[in-house]
């Protein structure tokens, strides 16, 4: 063949390729994600490699690394999975951005402990480039992190990238009327700012040498979400204040930070690794109760939603019994729990209270893990005009008999591709029957947790793939069939409510999030200082 061929065959492709992409834009609303961690990535390896939201990250492996930690994570992804790109690619148009700091814990595990090893260990697993003199730091003023992390994302706002030619950018969402405007451009990406673990208010904190009773740390803590609620400089020393709001912030993330108890995430080889997760399974200090009350306070500043995510149990059940007291004087607010699982049990179920470890979803489909959201938690969700939103790690929403199910079906095969489907569905169905009203359809969104250590489905590694997680959902609901020994296939057709599989899958793919933020995000600019130091 002449290379005037190829050139007109490779040219054929590209126009075909552009054509495809671009009908897949037209057909469908922009869909939404309620937790993505684009920032990680970029942010964190900014001292050592230039990189922007937009682009993607190929993990580094090629140095010298732990072969344990290499054989025991094989499954993580080793790219990016929600870089800015293939969000536009996969038709994802507005985004809740969570940022977070890295965790102490998290940095500094016994294994990884080695000056070379460990650093290019580190970057392998998580794609974050740094330095062994990061990895190794005992104390870490996490807000500083926190705020550096904001200004990164800033500096992004409104820069040109293109893709096929066509510039695109992302703008951080100040406004309501914003929000609409920029969900209604295709070459334009809406940014929400979250924040996941509230430990991200204060410095590393250490269980034998606890700093958070003290009164000098209370009010750090404090002030520190008056910088996010606007009411302060958002850096000490500096007059610029935070002219976008944080939407919703995370009390817990995976270690204790002195706000309230969290649930176990990390299974005992994890813990092996990163540690024992002390203090979890209780409830709110009151350093919590102090933080709490700031962050719902209208008075002063943005009020900052809560995410029950990663909340243990007794913390979620305080925090509901806080929000009646509020309700009874008129003050109703929203639950959010960004990147869920959802068992079908009850907070009474004895298999829900027992201890989570291994055994405890060894017979079930779904994961009983007291992180999960039990049948009271979603119905708390839901009447509070609340969001769930389903994560996509494909191991944290299954119990023992679906990974044990799922090991048995091939790899890339239309069967595993219709099974992990199925594992999806079944986490969403449980939060349905679990409200049992028609409404229930107007509660779920995705909360992926891209880019935050998961591993995603084999057929949904990236945002990119978003198209064809929402056909292959509204495949299985056209055409539903029994989800393991859970629901018969009727049982979900009558919980369809009589919704069309298109408007349920418009719903959670796009509607539930998008309606969300309008009800709120504020309807004006926040007030702020602009310029100076």
């Amino acid at each position: 063949m002449s290379n005037r061929y190829i050139f007109l065959f490779y040219s054929l492709l590209l126009i075909t390729g552009l054509q495809i992409y671009e009908a897949n834009a037209q057909s469908n609303p922009p869909f939404g994600d309620i937790h993505v961690h684009s920032s990680i990535k970029p942010f964190n390896s900014r001292h050592i490699e230039k990189t922007s939201h937009w682009e993607l990250i190929e993990h580094n492996c090629e140095e010298d690394i732990s072969d344990f930690f290499i054989k025991n994570t094989e499954q993580l992804p080793r790219r990016s999975q929600s870089n800015f790109e293939a969000l536009v690619k996969g038709n994802v148009g507005f985004i809740c951005l969570s940022l977070t700091p890295l965790e102490r814990q998290m940095l500094h595990p016994r294994l990884l402990n080695i000056k070379q090893k460990g650093v290019h260990t580190f970057a392998c697993l998580s794609g974050v480039q740094t330095s062994y003199e990061f990895i190794i730091k005992e104390e870490m003023n996490y807000y500083a992190d926190l705020a550096a992390n904001l200004q990164f994302v800033i500096q992004g706002e409104n820069k040109p990238y293109y893709i096929n030619n066509v510039p695109h950018f992302f703008e951080i969402i100040k406004t309501k009327q914003q929000f609409e405007a920029v969900n209604n451009d295709p070459h334009r990406l809406a940014v929400i700012l979250s924040i996941e673990g509230a430990h991200a208010l204060g410095n590393s904190v250490s269980i034998d040498k606890d700093i958070t009773e003290s009164p000098n740390y209370h009010q750090f803590v404090l002030n520190n979400v008056d910088r996010l609620k606007g009411t302060r400089p958002l850096i000490e020393g500096f007059s610029d204040t935070l002219k976008y709001p944080v939407l919703f912030l995370g009390l817990d993330h995976f270690f204790w930070n002195g706000i309230c108890g969290h649930a176990r995430t990390f299974t005992g080889t994890q813990e092996l690794v990163f540690g024992v997760q002390k203090k979890s399974d209780g409830g709110f200090t009151p350093l919590g109760r102090k933080v709490l009350h700031k962050m719902l306070d209208k008075e002063q500043g943005k009020r900052i939603l809560v995410d029950v995510k990663h909340m243990s149990l007794q913390s979620r059940q305080e925090y509901y019994t806080y929000l009646d007291s509020l309700a009874a004087q008129g003050d109703t607010i929203p639950i959010i729990s960004s990147h869920s699982t959802v068992t079908n049990l009850s907070w009474t179920d004895k298999e829900y209270q027992k201890n989570d470890n291994i055994s405890k979803n060894k017979k079930s489909y779904l994961n009983n893990w007291t992180i999960s959201l039990a049948k009271e938690d979603v119905q708390r969700i839901h009447q509070s005009n609340g969001m769930i939103g389903i994560m996509l790690d494909k191991y944290r929403l299954m119990g023992g008999r679906a990974k044990d199910a799922h090991k048995k079906v091939v790899p890339g095969s239309v069967q595993r591709r219709k099974f992990l489907v199925k594992v999806i569905m079944a986490n969403i169905f449980a939060a349905i029957e679990a409200i049992d009203d028609p409404s229930a359809w107007n509660t779920i969104c995705i909360g992926s947790d891209y880019d935050g250590m998961v591993i995603p489905p084999d057929t949904y590694p990236t945002h990119q793939e978003f198209n064809s997680l929402a056909n292959d959902l509204k495949n299985f609901l056209e055409y539903p069939s029994d989800i393991f020994d859970l629901w018969t296939a009727a049982e979900i057709e009558d919980m369809k409510y009589g919704l069309s599989s298109n408007e349920i899958v418009n719903k959670i793919m796009s509607q539930n999030l998008q309606r969300f933020l309008m009800e709120n995000l504020p309807n004006e600019q926040l007030p702020f200082i602009s310029e100076g130091k």
